[in-house]
């Protein structure tokens, strides 16, 4: 029997300089299969998620199936819902693309008159289907969530106030690959094996 392993005990803090925290990239780039793997060129980094960190919730609704006594004897599956949530803390073009959708955030580049300016356009579009990873890291230890299919279908409430930072509050639904699975954790804990 093998005891406890305090070494199995992770936090889940951004890996926000090695690889960013959460990126995303278009449908059909090629995904990471595991905590380490470097990314394809096509993930881009959004940049800041608040202090509250990623929300994963799996729903799974089941109906029941109760012998004639009314017993349940079964369980069976309705249906399956995966969702991870998060808070952009930046307003930058691709935090705005990841809420909006590409379509509907138009950015102007900076000139010696202004600043870099944004346009978004808020509609019921929902923003486009994309690739999703999410990187943590705990010293040497590594998580990975992948979603090869997400789409932002919730932006929640943004409140616009003098003491906190702006927030985009984001639900990001997630879809069956050609496997049937919605999404991939992947960890490494970093200890290598002895030579």
């Amino acid at each position: 029997m093998k005891g406890i392993d305090v070494s199995k005990v992770l936090v889940g803090a951004p890996d926000q300089l090695t690889t960013g925290a959460i990126l995303d990239a278009p449908l059909g780039t090629t995904l990471p299969t595991d905590a380490k793997a470097a990314l394809d060129e096509a993930f881009t980094a959004s940049g800041y998620c608040s202090d509250d960190g990623l929300k994963l919730t799996m729903d799974r609704s089941t109906n029941d199936i109760a012998d004639w006594s009314g017993a349940t004897v079964r369980k069976i599956l309705e249906s399956f819902d995966g969702t991870l949530a998060w808070s952009e803390m930046q307003m930058s073009y691709e935090a705005l693309c990841h809420a909006f959708g590409d379509d509907h955030v138009h950015r102007v580049p900076a000139t010696k008159e202004h600043g870099e300016q944004v346009t978004i356009t808020v509609n019921k579009d929902l923003p486009p289907r994309r690739s999703w990873t999410f990187n943590m890291k705990d010293g040497l230890a590594r998580v990975r969530i992948v979603v090869p299919d997400g789409q932002v279908t919730n932006v929640d409430e943004i409140d616009f106030v003098a003491n906190d930072a702006v927030k985009l509050p984001l639900t990001l639904t997630t879809y069956p690959d050609d496997s049937g699975n919605n999404i991939y954790i992947y960890v490494d804990d970093g200890l290598v094996a002895a030579a």
